[in-house]
């Protein structure tokens, strides 16, 4: 296993030193990547990765990327769309700064109950219960064991219906023996309305990301679905005053969409959807199934780069 990484370590060096990143992206650049974040803990991190982009691609917001699909405008070559899930306070805190500083536009996709405070991420709440709760099995005595347990749960809730999560979720405090607070802690706080009508003022783009984050193949019927899609996009308006024409599909992958949601999300008027697919864009790609590159500010900064050039060693 050593010999392996250390093979693999001597690779990446050769990649580097031949200009492989730079390589790939002339080889790949008539492709539009999207860049997909999460979370942010660290604005050097993030600030090293913008001076990046910067300096190597033409980032471009995710309306210019529309009229690129719908009709034909052109796309500078090394396009770069960067997009943002779920909506937690740590966007404003921390990487809007950033990204307003080196002036790349971003795209975030609101959870509207979420942000309303109605309730706080699902996924969230499972960790926070195992995490937090008295272990009622031995396997459960370490905090590794409460995290690998809070993630297969959470893995296993993606693939059964709805009502079904729903009910395994209601029943999971008294399982644990904790306590979930009302609203989200700190650490998983959503984006307060007022920060994300500064934020849209000052150019940030605000999309839509369902009403309560479920996964959409799991929902049943049109009318569920049209309430979690086009309700979402419906309360985002109310709060921005302005059209909000993006959409983002929870989980992401097409096990965890399908094609009634995707009907559904074309019909409440969405110009655009991405997925959790991974690649990169091309002319004629369906805008409702758009493929993004996952990134997060913690990245090795080389691996960054590669994954931004669309090639990975």
């Amino acid at each position: 296993m050593a010999g392996a990484s250390t093979l693999k370590q001597v690779a990446k060096a050769a990649f580097y030193r031949a200009g492989g990143v730079g390589m790939a992206r002339w080889i790949n650049r008539k492709g539009l990547r999207i860049l997909m974040y999460h979370r942010f803990s660290d604005r050097g991190d993030l600030a090293g990765q913008c001076a990046h982009i910067r300096a190597n691609y033409a980032p471009v917001a995710m309306a210019k990327v529309a009229a690129w699909l719908e009709h034909g405008a052109e796309l500078p070559e090394n396009a770069l769309a960067v997009t943002v899930d779920d909506g937690y306070r740590d966007f404003y805190q921390v990487a809007y700064p950033v990204f307003r500083e080196y002036g790349i536009p971003a795209t975030v996709y609101l959870v509207s109950e979420f942000l309303d405070r109605k309730l706080w991420l699902w996924v969230d709440q499972v960790r926070y219960a195992f995490l937090h709760g008295q272990a009622p099995r031995a396997d459960l005595a370490t905090p590794q064991s409460r995290q690998r347990a809070a993630y297969e749960m959470t893995e296993a809730a993606k693939r059964i219906p709805n009502a079904e999560r729903l009910r395994l979720l209601a029943g999971l405090p008294d399982q644990l023996r904790v306590a979930l607070p009302r609203e989200a802690p700190p650490e998983y706080e959503p984006l307060r309305w007022d920060e994300v009508r500064e934020m849209a003022a000052a150019g940030i783009e605000f999309g839509a990301h369902t009403r309560t984050h479920p996964v959409l193949s799991r929902v049943p019927g049109a009318d569920e679905l049209a309430d979690e899609i086009a309700g979402s996009k419906r309360q985002i308006e109310r709060q921005l005053g302005r059209p909000v024409e993006h959409f983002c599909y929870p989980n992401g992958s097409i096990e965890d969409f399908g094609a009634d949601a995707v009907e559904a999300v074309r019909s409440a008027g969405f110009r655009t959807a991405v997925t959790t697919g991974k690649g990169l864009n091309y002319p004629g790609a369906d805008r409702f199934q758009l493929v993004r590159v996952g990134v997060e500010p913690g990245l090795d900064q080389d691996y960054f780069a590669r994954c931004a050039a669309g090639f990975r060693v």
